[in-house]
C-alpha cells in the first residue's frame, strides 16, 4: 500500500535549517476534526497530540469529545505532525501538516484495532512498579494531615546555597513530616527576598538578559523547598527561628505543596509549549529516594520561588549534577512563558576557585558497558528484554536511575541470579523517570548485570506506506539510557529483532549476516564488536537497498528507500528511490573527504536512510537518518511546494547529507562531555560539509557557503526576538542560549559560529606550500588523542596548541588564550575597513579593525587578485580598535583587485574594501 501525502502551497517549512517554533502565542491557526473506529463509530476519549515536526515535545495535547471531536486552537504557523492514541487501537500519525495564520486545517482519523502478538516474551511476574514502600511514603507527601506538625516562625533567617542566599526576613516555615528519619521538604509563607550572584562573567551576562542585571534580588512571598540536605537542622537549630507545632497557616502550606506537585508531575510535561525552552525537573521523589538509599551522600536543595517580579522561578543546587545543565551543580531557570529558560548555570563557587569547574567532572552514579538487547516489533509495539552490564561509580547507591522513553512501560527487573527488583515508574504522562532498586548497597567498580523487561507504543510511529517515523526523543531512549548522561553511555551493543519479513530495518554497527526467516518474520542481529557506541539505534521500513563499496577508503555506503511512498502534489507521483544516483556518489565524496582531513573511523559501513520528517537529518554511529525531501530532486520538491522555488532549491538539501555524514566523526567517533561543549559536534559537522562544498563544487561556492555562516551569526531575525545571536553570549553556552527572550537562538550559534571557529583555525594554519597539511594533521591528533572519547572545550585547546604555527602565537606564550577566549567564550564581533592604493607595481593602503575591546587580537591575511583569483599576500597582526599600515608592498605586476579575507578567513560583522 502507498501512502499520499498531499502538499498545497508551502506545504513544507522554509526555514529547513531551523526547527519550527513549539511556543503557543495568543493568535495562529488551528487543527480539528474527528476520530472514528474501523466502523465509523466516534471515539471518544482519545489522545491527540500534535508535535513540530522536528519536535520531541508536543505543542499541544488533547482529547476527543463525546462526539469524537477534538480541536487543537492557537498553534504558531508552521508544520506539524498529529497522532492519535486510544487503547486498543494502533497509533495512527498524520505527518507534514501545515497550519496557517488563521485558518483551520482539517483533519480526520479512522484508528485500526491493535494486534500485539510477538516471538518476543514479557514477562510482568515480578514486583509492580512504584510499589518500594519508601518511595510510596515519599509520593504520599502532602496529604491531609501534612504541614500540621512542626513549623518554624522565622525573622530574617538567612539559607545560603552556594551563590544563592534566602533570606526569610517573616513568616512560617511548614515542614513535611519525615521518611527514614530524614525530613525531605517546606514551604514557606511570608516575606522574604532571594539574591544571587553567578561567581563567574559570562553567567553574570546570561542573568543580564532576564534581569537586566548581573545579579539578582527578588522579593518574594512564597517558597516551596524539596532537599535531602541539612536544610531543616540548620533552621531547627538557628536562633532565627521559633519551633512549634500546628501552625496557623498549615492548610496553605499544604495547598502550595500540592500545587507543586501537580506542576512538576503533569502541568509542565502537558503543556510543553508554554515553557518549550527548558525540560520538567525530573521525578522529585526519585531523586530524593537516591539520597535516602545512601544516607551518606551530600543532599540537593530545590527552591520553588514566588516572586513578586517573577512568579516561576526556581532554583536547584545538587552535587550530582542537575541533569539538564549536567555536570553543573547550581541553576536558576523560569517556566514562565515570556521569560523561560536556564537563566543562569554553573558549577559550585569553591569549585571555580580550586581550577576544577569544568566538563571533565563525572557525577554519573554507575557506567553501562554493554547493552544486550532482544527485540520485537509487531505494528508500532516495540516489546524488548535489555541486559545491561555496569559497574557502580559511588560506593553504596542503590538506586540507579536510567532514561526510558516514558511510553515503554517496564515489566519487570531482574538481577544476574534471577531475584525480581523494585523499580520506579510513573504513568507515561507524568513524571515517568524510570529507576531500578537494589536490595543492597552496590560496591563502586564491580560488575553487575540486570535484565529489564518492556513494551509501548508510541516509540515507532507508522505514517502509513511501509514508513515508520523513530519518535526523536526515543532515538536515544528505546533502550534503558544511562540517567547521569546528556547524550549517551558509551557501551558496547549486540542487537537482535524480531520483525515482518516484509520490512527492512537497519541498525547501527554491522550486521551479523544477512536475516534469517522464520514463517512470516525476520530475524536481524547486530552487534558493535568491541567498539564501544554513544548511542545505538535502528530505522525501520518498507526499505528497497542499494550500496557500493568504496575502495580509497574501505567503506561501504549503503542506501535505503522506500518505492512504495508517493507523494501526490497533483502532478503526478514522485518517488523516493530513485536518488540513489544522487545520495550515494554525495555520501562517496564525503567519506573520501572527511577521511583524507580527519582520519578513519572505527566502522566499516554508513547507511543513508529515509526517514518522514521533512526538514531536519540526524546521525547516528553508522547509521544516518535523512529527511525524505532530500531523496527528491528539485523539480520535485519545486512541484511539491506549491512552485515555491526558493524552497526547491536550499541549500539546506544539497549539504544535509555532508553534514550527516561528518556526525560519524563528529559527535560519534568524538563526542562531547557536557552541553558547553556540543558546538564542536554540531560546529565541526557543519565546517566539514564547507570542505565539501569547496572540494566538489569550487570556490565560489564555498565563498557563498561562508557568507551565508556569517549572516546566520550576526543579522537578526524574528527567530532570535530580533537579538544578534553572537550578542546574545558564548557558544559555550549551548542550548541554553535558546529562551522565552531570545527565540530559537541557539540554531543560529552552535552550528554556523562553531562551524566558523574551525573554518578560522584553518585559515589562519594554510601555507601555500604545504596547503592544509598543519590543519589537518592537527584534527587527526585531536581524534587521535581522543578517540572514541567525549571531549571538552579544553581538551581541543590543547590539540590546537600542541599544533600552533608562530604566527597563531601571538602573545609569545604558545598559548592560544586569546583566540577562544574572543571566538568561543567571548560575544565580540569586529569590523574591518581595508582602504589601499596601486601605484604600478607597489601596494599601499592601511586595515582598521573596530568594534572590539583594547585586548582583542585577530590576524587579518590579505589578498590579490591578479587575474586568476585570489592570492595571499601576507596577515597583519591587530589588537583593539586600531589601524596597521601595509607600508609599501611590491608586487610583480598590478593586481586587478586587493581585500582583506576574501575567502571569508575572519568572522566579522562587515568587511569593507576600498581603492583610493
Amino acid at each position: 500500500m502507498s501512502v499520499r501525502i498531499r502538499f498545497t502551497a508551502l506545504t513544507i517549512s522554509l526555514t529547513l535549517l531551523l526547527a519550527p517554533l513549539a511556543s503557543a502565542r495568543a493568535a495562529g491557526g488551528e487543527i480539528s476534526g474527528t476520530v472514528t473506529d474501523p466502523k465509523g463509530a466516534v471515539v471518544v476519549g482519545a489522545a491527540v497530540n500534535v508535535y513540530p515536526e522536528a519536535g520531541e515535545q508536543p505543542a499541544a495535547a488533547v482529547k476527543t469529545d463525546a462526539q469524537g471531536q477534538y480541536r487543537v486552537t492557537n498553534l504558531p504557523p508552521g508544520v506539524y505532525r498529529v497522532n492519535v492514541v486510544a487503547e486498543g487501537f494502533t497509533v495512527v500519525v498524520a505527518a507534514n501538516q501545515e497550519v496557517s495564520e488563521g485558518k483551520t486545517t482539517r483533519l480526520d482519523f479512522k484508528l485500526e484495532v491493535a494486534s500485539v502478538e510477538t516471538s518476543v516474551t514479557v514477562s510482568a511476574n515480578g514486583p509492580k512498579p512504584n510499589s518500594d514502600p519508601v518511595y510510596q511514603a515519599l509520593r504520599k507527601l502532602g496529604g491531609p494531615q501534612d504541614f500540621a506538625g512542626e513549623y518554624a516562625q522565622v525573622t530574617n533567617l538567612v539559607v545560603k546555597r552556594d551563590a544563592a542566599t534566602f533570606t526569610l526576613t517573616s513568616g512560617e516555615l511548614y515542614f513535611l513530616p519525615p521518611v527514614e528519619g530524614r525530613v525531605t521538604g517546606a514551604v514557606f509563607v511570608g516575606e522574604g527576598e532571594l539574591s544571587l550572584t553567578p561567581p563567574v562573567e559570562w553567567e553574570r551576562h546570561s542573568l543580564a538578559l532576564f534581569t537586566g542585571e548581573p545579579a539578582l534580588t527578588e522579593k518574594f512571598t512564597k517558597l516551596t523547598l524539596r532537599f535531602t540536605d541539612k536544610t531543616y537542622e540548620e533552621v531547627k537549630a538557628s536562633p532565627q527561628a521559633r519551633m512549634s507545632t500546628n501552625g496557623p497557616q498549615a492548610a496553605r502550606a499544604r495547598d502550595i505543596y500540592n500545587d507543586n506537585q501537580e506542576l512538576l508531575r503533569k502541568e509542565l510535561r502537558a503543556n510543553p509549549g508554554q515553557c518549550p525552552h527548558i525540560q520538567p525537573p525530573a521525578n522529585m521523589e526519585l531523586r530524593a529516594l537516591v539520597d535516602l538509599y545512601t544516607p551518606a551522600r551530600p543532599g540537593f536543595f530545590v527552591a520553588f520561588v514566588g516572586g513578586r517580579r517573577f512568579e516561576k522561578l526556581f532554583f536547584q543546587m545538587d552535587p550530582l549534577g542537575i541533569p539538564e545543565v549536567s555536570p553543573e551543580e547550581v541553576m536558576l531557570a523560569s517556566y514562565g512563558y515570556s521569560d523561560c529558560g536556564y537563566w543562569t548555570a554553573f558549577h559550585l563557587s569553591d569549585e571555580y576557585k580550586a581550577g576544577k569547574g569544568n566538563s571533565d567532572e563525572d557525577h554519573r552514579i554507575f557506567d553501562i558497558t554493554r547493552h544486550e538487547i532482544d527485540g520485537a516489533i509487531k505494528g508500532t509495539q516495540l516489546l524488548a528484554s535489555d541486559v545491561v552490564t555496569f559497574r557502580p561509580l559511588i560506593k553504596g547507591s542503590r538506586v540507579l536511575p536510567f532514561d526510558l522513553y516514558s511510553s515503554l512501560r517496564v515489566a519487570r527487573v531482574r538481577d544476574e541470579q534471577g531475584r525480581d527488583l523494585q523499580f520506579v515508574q510513573e504513568k507515561k504522562e507524568r513524571d515517568a523517570d524510570f529507576a531500578l532498586i537494589w536490595p543492597e548497597p552496590l560496591e563502586a567498580g564491580k560488575t553487575y548485570k540486570v535484565t529489564v523487561d518492556y513494551q509501548g507504543g508510541d516509540a515507532l510511529i507508522d505514517v502509513g506506506g511501509g514508513n515508520f517515523y523513530i519518535a526523536g526523543g526515543a532515538r536515544l531512549t528505546w533502550y534503558p539510557n544511562n540517567g547521569g548522561t546528556q547524550f549517551g553511555d558509551r557501551a558496547t551493543f549486540d542487537v537482535t529483532f524480531h520483525y515482518p519479513k516484509r520490512m527492512t530495518l537497519v541498525g547501527t554497527g554491522a550486521p551479523d549476516g544477512a536475516p534469517a526467516v522464520d514463517g512470516d518474520r525476520a530475524v536481524a542481529k547486530w552487534s558493535s564488536g568491541q567498539t564501544e557506541l554513544a548511542v545505538a539505534g535502528f530505522n525501520y521500513g518498507q526499505f528497497k537497498r542499494k550500496e557500493v563499496k568504496d575502495e580509497p577508503t574501505g567503506y561501504n555506503i549503503e542506501f535505503y528507500a522506500n518505492e512504495e511512498a508517493v507523494i501526490d502534489s497533483g502532478f503526478g507521483s514522485m518517488s523516493t528511490a530513485g536518488a540513489a544516483g544522487r545520495i550515494l556518489p554525495v555520501t562517496q565524496n564525503s567519506v573520501r573527504i572527511y577521511d583524507n582531513f580527519f582520519g578513519h573511523l572505527p566502522y566499516s559501513r554508513i547507511a543513508m536512510t529515509q526517514q518522514p520528517a521533512s526538514n531536519y537529518g540526524q546521525a547516528w554511529p553508522t547509521l544516518v537518518y535523512m529527511p525524505f525531501t532530500a531523496f527528491l530532486d528539485s523539480t520535485q520538491r519545486w512541484l511539491a511546494s506549491g512552485f515555491n522555488a526558493r524552497y526547491a532549491s536550499d541549500d539546506f538539501f544539497k549539504y544535509v547529507g555532508p553534514h550527516e555524514v561528518a556526525h560519524q566523526w563528529w559527535g560519534h567517533l568524538v563526542g562531547w562531555k557536557s552541553y558547553r561543549d556540543q558546538w564542536m559536534s554540531e560546529g565541526f559537522a557543519e565546517f566539514s560539509a564547507s570542505l565539501y562544498a569547496q572540494i566538489t563544487e569550487g570556490n565560489d561556492a564555498w565563498i557563498d557557503y561562508w557568507e551565508e555562516q556569517r549572516e546566520l551569526i550576526t543579522q537578526a531575525r524574528p527567530e532570535t526576538k530580533d537579538k544578534r545571536p553572537y550578542t546574545v553570549g558564548p557558544l559555550t553556552q549551548g542550548y541554553r542560549l535558546d529562551s522565552g527572550k531570545t527565540g530559537r537562538i541557539a540554531r543560529f550559534m552552535i552550528y554556523p559560529k562553531g562551524a566558523y571557529i574551525l573554518h578560522m583555525l584553518r585559515m589562519l594554519m594554510h601555507d601555500r606550500q604545504t596547503g592544509d597539511e598543519r590543519f589537518s594533521a592537527m584534527m587527526k591528533d585531536f581524534i587521535r588523542e581522543n578517540y572514541n572519547k567525549d571531549v571538552s572545550t579544553e581538551d581541543f585547546k590543547r590539540a590546537v596548541e600542541r599544533n600552533m604555527t608562530p604566527q597563531m602565537d601571538i602573545l609569545k606564550n604558545h598559548r592560544m588564550d586569546w583566540f577562544f577566549d574572543e571566538w568561543v567564550y567571548g560575544t565580540e564581533m569586529p569590523s574591518y575597513r581595508l582602504d589601499y592604493a596601486v601605484s604600478g607595481n607597489t601596494l599601499t593602503g592601511k586595515i582598521t579593525q573596530s568594534g572590539v575591546s583594547d585586548n582583542f587580537y585577530m590576524v587579518v591575511p590579505v589578498y590579490a587578485d591578479f587575474g586568476k583569483g585570489w592570492v595571499r599576500l601576507g596577515s597583519a597582526p591587530m589588537r583593539g580598535n586600531s589601524t596597521s599600515d601595509l607600508g609599501q608592498i611590491q608586487l610583480p605586476l598590478p593586481p586587478k583587485r586587493v581585500a582583506v579575507a576574501a575567502f571569508k578567513d575572519v568572522l566579522a560583522l562587515s568587511i569593507e574594501n576600498k581603492k583610493q
